[in-house]
């Protein structure tokens, strides 16, 4: 179907709409990821609390750092399945491959 207004070019909707789906697809996974290591970062920075032998200044300092950096390379290796169960629950272009979470 093509889409004409005066003085605009023709647009093909539906190549439009398809150029479109894999960079929804990608901000999708994106925020899904995003999300998982915010969580994981909380989960990480409560284990932290609970094991401080030192409670100096810079000792929190690199503790949050290393919880940053765990929560990340914990995500950038497969997560922990989160971000994949949100990809797959969300509604758009995912929701429709009958992908069943569980």
């Amino acid at each position: 179907m093509k889409v004409s207004l005066a003085g605009a070019p023709e647009l093909d909707a539906p190549a439009a709409q398809q150029q479109q789906q894999p960079q929804q697809t990608e901000r999708l996974q994106q925020a899904a990821k995003q999300f998982e290591a915010m969580m994981l970062k909380r989960m990480l920075s409560s284990l932290e609390k609970t094991t401080k032998l030192d409670s100096s200044k810079g000792t929190s300092m690199y503790g949050s750092m290393i919880v940053d950096a765990m929560a990340d390379a914990i995500v950038g290796s497969g997560g922990l399945g989160l971000a994949k169960m949100i990809e797959q629950t969300l509604p758009g272009e995912n929701a429709n491959k009958g992908n069943d979470v569980g």
